[in-house]
């Protein structure tokens, strides 16, 4: 017989395997537009690095001036993403392995919150 928690644990495999391809879909339709708009053949991926520096700074400014779930803030996390993924692709790098490797490092990481900040244990 199949437990409420094994059948809880699948649906979440599945909702993640889901989300992944989102993810991924998301990552192609980005890389197709900025290809189309010659992004790659025009940019360098530090100048990249510096338009997400720009994109940060707005999203910063955006979250001291009003609630999270304000239309700007939204858009600025979302245009750091996109910043990102063309950057990684610029370096020859794929987005999704990035963030894999990241969660890999993260998954089993021991720290406390200070002053709003996760600091990791040494």
């Amino acid at each position: 017989m199949t437990s409420g928690v094994d059948i809880s644990r699948e649906w979440s495999k599945i909702k993640q395997k889901k989300m992944m391809k989102n993810f991924e879909t998301l990552v192609a339709k980005v890389v197709i537009w900025a290809d189309e708009r010659g992004i790659f053949d025009a940019a360098d991926p530090l100048a990249q690095l510096d338009k997400t520096q720009e994109e940060l700074d707005e999203t910063i400014e955006a979250v001291k001036q009003s609630e999270f779930d304000n239309p700007e803030v939204v858009d600025g996390i979302g245009d750091m993403l996109v910043t990102i993924i063309i950057a990684a692709k610029m370096m020859g790098l794929d987005p999704t392995h990035c963030l894999n490797v990241a969660y890999d490092e993260i998954k089993d990481r021991t720290g406390k919150m200070v002053d709003g900040k996760f600091i990791k244990d040494q």
